[in-house]
C-alpha cells in the first residue's frame, strides 16, 4: 500500500524485491511516500534531510526528503521544506493508519558536502529544523545519523522501524 499525493507519487520509482513480492519505493529530492511492510522506501542524501517516520504496530513507516529548513525561504512543494514536509508526513501516516501516539522517528543526512561555512551550514540547518518540527509534534526522536562532508543512502523498514544508513563508500550501518 503505497500512500502519496499525486504530485509526490509520479517522482517515486518503484523496484521489485524478493522473495515476498515487497517493493522498495525510491524517492528523490522533496519526495514523500508512506508504505506498509513488506514494502520499503529510500532515499539518497546530501545536504538534505531524510525523516523516516513510523509505527511499529501498524507496520507503517514513511519517509521525506527535505530540502530546506524552512517554508519562508522559497516556494514549492510542502515535502520541500522541513516544517510543511514534517506536517505532511505525519498527516499522511495517520491517514494510513499509523496511530499519532505510537509514531517515532529517524532522520539521516545534512552533511556538509561542500564544507559547511561555504553552503551556509545547510545540512546542519536542515537537521535543526527537522528536529524541532518533530518535537512541535511530540514524535519521538529514536535515532539520527547526521552531519559529517559524505552523503548518505537512507532505506526504512516500516515492519521493524529499523533505518540502513550508508555513507557513501562505506559499510552500511542500521540505526
Amino acid at each position: 500500500m503505497t500512500v502519496s499525493p499525486s504530485t509526490v507519487e509520479s517522482s517515486v520509482a518503484q523496484e521489485p524485491v524478493a522473495p515476498a513480492g515487497a517493493v522498495v519505493h525510491s524517492i528523490g529530492i522533496a519526495g514523500m511516500c508512506v508504505v506498509k511492510a513488506p514494502d520499503k522506501v529510500r532515499t539518497v542524501l546530501g545536504s538534505c534531510i531524510g525523516v523516516a517516520m513510523y509505527d511499529r504496530v501498524a507496520k507503517i513507516g514513511g519517509m521525506g526528503h527535505v530540502i530546506l529548513p524552512d517554508s519562508t525561504e522559497g516556494t514549492g512543494d510542502p515535502a520541500k521544506f522541513a516544517d510543511t514536509a514534517v506536517d505532511l508526513l505525519l498527516e499522511q501516516l495517520v491517514e494510513a493508519g499509523g496511530v499519532r501516539a505510537r509514531v517515532a522517528a529517524k532522520i539521516v543526512g545534512g552533511a556538509a558536502m561542500f564544507g559547511d561555512e561555504r553552503a551556509g551550514g545547510l545540512g546542519r540547518r536542515n537537521a535543526e529544523s527537522v528536529t524541532a518540527r518533530l518535537a512541535h509534534h511530540k514524535i519521538r526522536l529514536a535515532a539520527s545519523a547526521v552531519g559529517g562532508q559524505r552523503g548518505r543512502k537512507m532505506l526504512l523498514d516500516p515492519a521493524s522501524g529499523m533505518v540502513q544508513v550508508e555513507i557513501i563508500g562505506e559499510t552500511p550501518d542500521t540505526i
